[in-house]
Parts: C-alpha cells; sequence; structure tokens
C-alpha cells in the first residue's frame, strides 16, 4: 500500500513537472512568434495604457527603469513619505525637476494621507507622478497611486522590482488577444509573482486589499507564463557539482532497481524529473527574459504621450 502511494505521488510530481514545462515552453513560442508578426504588435501598441503603481521604492535606478519603456501609454506613479525619505524625495525632485501640482483624486479607490502631487516641468518626464504620503501599507500607496494613474490597466510594483525590456508591448498584445472587456486580471509566477488588473475590475472590488484578486470574477482572470520583473541585486547560484550529481543520483537510481526497492527507486526518479524540469524551466526563463539583464540599469528615451 505505502509503495502504490509512493509511485502515485512520484507521477503526479512528474505530470506536473512536465505540465509546468509545456506551458513555459509555449510561452517561449508564442512570445518568439509575437516578435515576428510586426503587424499584432503594431496594432495593439498604444492603444492600450499601463499605469505602474510604486510602493517603497528606494532607489532611483528603478524609478528610471520603470520610465525607460519606450510603450507609449504608460506612466510611474511613485508614492513617497518625503518626511521619512526626505533625501530620496528631494533626488527625484531635482532629477525630474518636478513642481507641485493640484491633487484630484478619483472617488474610486479609498485614498487617506496624501499632503502632496508633484509631477514634472520637462516634458519629456510628464510619464511621472509623484505623492507624497506618510508610509503605510503597500495596498494602501497602490490605492492613492491609482486614484491620480490616467490608464485603465494598473501594475503594483514593490521595491527591488524592475522591468523585462519589452514587456508592456507583449502585455498589450496579450490583452489585446483576450479582449479588454474580459480582462480584469492577469497573473504571473515565473521569473516573479506579477499582477496586472483592470482599473474597473479592482475598483468593483474595493480597492487593492486583502484577497482582491479573489473579488473579480474568475472568467476574467487569465494567467501568463512570462516572466515580467527581474531583481538587479538577485544572484542565482549556479552550483559547480550539477554533472557530478545527476551522475550520482542516476547511480543510486541504478542500484536501487537492482536491489529491488521499487518505491525508493520511483521517488528518486520522480527527483531526477523534476531536477530536469528545474532546469529546463530556469533555461527558458532565462531565455524569455533576454539570457542576462545587466545589474546596472541605464535611461533610455522617455517618450511623451
Amino acid at each position: 500500500m505505502i509503495r502504490a502511494l509512493v509511485c502515485l505521488l512520484s507521477l503526479a510530481a512528474v505530470a506536473a513537472a512536465c505540465l509546468w514545462v509545456f506551458h513555459l515552453l509555449r510561452a517561449r513560442n508564442k512570445r518568439l512568434l509575437a516578435l515576428r508578426m510586426y503587424g499584432t504588435s503594431c496594432d495593439a501598441s498604444g492603444s492600450i495604457g499601463f499605469s505602474l503603481l510604486c510602493s517603497g521604492v528606494r532607489r532611483l535606478s528603478q524609478v528610471e527603469n520603470l520610465l525607460s519603456s519606450e510603450y507609449v501609454r504608460s506612466e510611474a506613479v511613485v508614492v513617497v513619505d518625503a518626511l521619512r525619505r526626505r533625501v530620496f524625495f528631494e533626488t527625484l525632485v531635482a532629477r525630474y525637476r518636478l513642481i507641485r501640482v493640484e491633487y484630484l483624486p478619483s472617488d474610486e479607490f479609498p485614498v487617506r494621507g496624501v499632503r502632496s502631487m508633484w509631477r514634472s516641468r520637462r516634458r519629456c518626464f510628464r510619464r511621472l507622478v509623484l505623492l507624497d504620503r506618510p508610509e503605510d501599507t503597500a495596498a494602501d500607496d497602490w490605492n492613492a497611486a491609482a486614484s491620480v494613474a490616467s490608464c485603465e490597466y494598473l501594475i503594483p510594483v514593490r521595491d527591488g522590482c524592475c522591468l523585462l525590456p519589452g514587456v508592456l508591448e507583449r502585455l498589450s498584445v496579450e490583452v489585446g488577444q483576450w479582449g479588454p472587456a474580459t480582462v480584469g486580471a492577469v497573473r504571473s509566477w515565473v521569473g516573479g509573482p506579477f499582477v496586472l488588473v483592470s482599473r474597473e475590475a479592482v475598483a468593483a472590488a474595493g480597492g487593492f486589499g486583502r484577497g482582491f484578486l479573489r473579488r473579480i470574477p474568475r472568467r476574467m482572470r487569465h494567467r501568463l507564463w512570462e516572466p515580467v520583473f527581474f531583481r538587479p541585486e538577485f544572484r542565482a547560484d549556479v552550483s559547480r557539482w550539477r554533472f557530478l550529481g545527476a551522475w550520482a543520483l542516476g547511480c543510486t537510481i541504478l542500484a536501487a532497481l537492482l536491489a529491488g526497492w521499487w518505491a525508493v527507486a520511483a521517488l528518486l526518479l520522480a527527483g531526477a524529473v523534476l531536477w530536469c524540469a528545474a532546469a529546463c524551466s530556469a533555461r527558458l526563463v532565462a531565455d524569455m527574459a533576454g539570457r542576462k539583464i545587466r545589474c546596472k540599469i541605464g535611461v533610455k528615451n522617455f517618450t511623451e504621450w
């Protein structure tokens, strides 16, 4: 009985790993196909807007990365506490030549505590909005940022999360293929957690709060099998003993088969398949992320819309 249960669990783990790799491979092929179909990208580009809602941002390089996207209809709304993060706040004001403007929030989201709102006097930096607000939970920061956002799709961003090149163009193509009226939320766990929500859907759910995604109808929730964010400070630990470990695992499986320990052999074989699936997944994700992302982010062209 125990042996059969171990075998069934091993088969289930192998099936789940193969299904995961299949979805990643399918997403990679779809991404390559979309890059070659210039007509589809051009039709979707600029027709859908994205507002990046930033909470807890502490680095100027991250703000530059979020603004460096060449997608036409995109903006970054950064929430910073000017009292506790005075140096960073003043750096943003000086770097982008921000001036204080009238704060007129939308009534769709619960907002409190916003002291001031800032925009740039330079036309090339008009896609940046700065809110001065006391430090609170990320959900409250996102609600405050969403109340002044001007785009129909919202992307919550935490500290250290940077956009991969060409992500907003890919998201516009995906949303356009699904149909904007049918997209309430798009989630991805590949390469790090990511969520994109419709402004109307999250407003109907009462704003960003605990379990707000569960209040969005299931038929309007979609899944994306592609990486969106990357963390510059993250370093992957690549083991030098990978080949030796695979050889030792193969010898152990062979020894278990010769000894008649079928349950142990099935468990080890499932572990080997999971290991191979993890390696293939890492390779596919790295391929979709452009192989290597330089940790030092430069400023690209800023597009006004």
